[in-house]
């Protein structure tokens, strides 16, 4: 698969670490002309150092005027768009019932404000033919105890999506449902004092175990979105994917 995305444009939003970075290495290494944004550009300079090749367009998409100027710099850089992979996500560990305003309102716009204006501006330099993909989570359905700001931010992302479609029939939006992958900087923010009282409760509710290595991840993920560039006129509306049980 070392070309399978030769002369594709991928714009990859959320790339300064874990999955959009994986990603990110996979579209170089399969030929695709790739741009990485995230808030933190020092990260993606690092990792166009390590690629050897694409384009960097720092921002903040859960801003309107940051979301058009990324898509634009990256259109602008790789002479057009084919997909547009929104990999940013946050999540916090805690209860209900200490759930504070601030978190809401931060994990909110990072998971649903985000990938709603990424998309939008993405849209407009894309054609039938491409492809906008969001990174949603299991946790939607495993409903994870202590996890419900990030769980119930994404089950608000799928809705989105599914709008999306009923908006723009005419456009594909494939939702990735991602399992639990590691190494990635997401547990950083997840509340560490509060993990194995989530634990606990996750092994009490069922919750599926297992890891997925990021690396692995990003080449499925770059695989299976070239699958769905070379076949336009094939919907690609779900994709996921999840650690083999023992």
């Amino acid at each position: 698969m070392s070309g399978a995305l030769d002369g594709r444009r991928v714009l990859v939003v959320g790339a300064s670490s874990g999955i959009g970075a994986a990603l990110a290495r996979a579209v170089a290494t399969r030929g695709g002309s790739v741009t990485v944004s995230a808030r933190r550009r020092e990260r993606l300079e690092a990792l166009l150092a390590e690629l050897g090749t694409g384009h960097a367009a720092p921002g903040d998409t859960t801003k309107a005027v940051d979301a058009r100027r990324v898509a634009a710099e990256a259109v602008a850089a790789m002479g057009g768009l084919d997909l547009m992979v929104y990999a940013a996500g946050y999540g916090v560990l805690q209860p209900l019932t200490g759930t504070d305003p601030d978190t809401w309102t931060g994990v909110f716009r990072v998971n649903v404000v985000g990938a709603n204006l990424a998309a939008a501006a993405a849209l407009d330099h894309m054609d039938r033919d491409g492809l906008v993909a969001f990174v949603s989570s299991r946790t939607v359905e495993d409903a994870n105890a202590l996890f419900s700001s990030y769980s119930a931010t994404k089950a608000a992302l799928d809705q989105c999506i599914r709008v999306w479609r009923a908006e723009h029939p005419d456009r594909r939006f494939m939702r990735v449902v991602m399992g639990n992958t590691a190494p990635t900087e997401f547990s950083d923010h997840m509340n560490a004092d509060l993990l194995g009282e989530a634990l606990e409760a996750w092994d009490r509710q069922a919750v599926p175990g297992g890891m997925m290595h990021v690396d692995d991840v990003g080449a499925a993920l770059a695989e299976a979105f070239a699958v769905a560039l070379d076949h336009p006129d094939i919907d690609f509306p779900e994709l996921k994917l999840d650690a083999r049980t023992a």
